[in-house]
């Protein structure tokens, strides 16, 4: 039977890997402790430990998820990622309906809105939105089921430096040529764009988490 401590460590390691500690801020121990239901001390021998294997680091008496972590998790996601969507993006220029494509115009009027707004929770829900439309207008649902669980994963790390996130008008004007080439039946193209898109996206990404 697995003892309290390797529970706590294998816990903590997947929140880590999953992206669900914050990797912008010191880690809170006190909610982990209320999120495993474990102790304080549990907390930090779990965090010495991962301490060893370079997953999380000591700054200034505070922990931290190490970089090498979050940047390694970051290239593993977007390496398949890229591949994946760029796959989805040219089954989904033959199999696009025209409700699709309405969904879809309908969605870069409302990035629009929520640019005029200011809005930078909406606009990530919004960007949700397109790419589960173009994860659905693929036909293969084990491909958008894969894709939607990268898409949170990521997502998830860019949600907690929303405060200090730029200007996003570029990324989506590139949703904009994206459905051109969709519309088109262009699938080369639309593979090309999309693929680019999560490029642009990922330095965007790289350049929230901290040295």
């Amino acid at each position: 039977m697995m003892d309290r401590v390797e529970q706590m460590y294998l816990g903590v390691k997947q929140k880590i890997l999953d992206l669900e500690v914050d990797p912008t801020q010191p880690i809170d121990e006190k909610v982990l402790v209320r999120e495993t239901g474990g102790s304080l001390t549990l907390v930090q021998q779990a965090l010495d430990r991962l301490a060893v294997e370079g997953l999380v680091e000591k700054r200034r008496r505070r922990w931290y998820v190490s970089r090498a972590a979050t940047s390694s998790t970051m290239h593993e996601i977007f390496a398949v990622r890229t591949t994946l969507e760029g796959m989805c993006a040219r089954l989904a220029a033959d199999r696009i309906t025209p409700e699709e494509i309405e969904d879809m115009e309908q969605l870069l009027r409302d990035f629009e809105r929520v640019l005029r707004e200011g809005d930078n929770k909406a606009l990530i829900a919004v960007d949700h939105k397109f790419h589960q439309k173009l994860y659905e207008a693929s036909g293969n649902r084990f491909l958008a089921r894969a894709l939607d669980d990268m898409y949170e994963l990521i997502y998830r790390l860019f949600f907690f430096a929303l405060d200090r996130m730029g200007s996003v008008r570029g990324n989506i004007e590139e949703h904009r040529d994206i459905l051109a080439a969709l519309k088109a039946g262009d699938g080369r193209s639309a593979e090309q764009l999309i693929q680019r898109h999560i490029g642009h996206f990922q330095a965007m990404v790289e350049e929230l988490v901290p040295e």
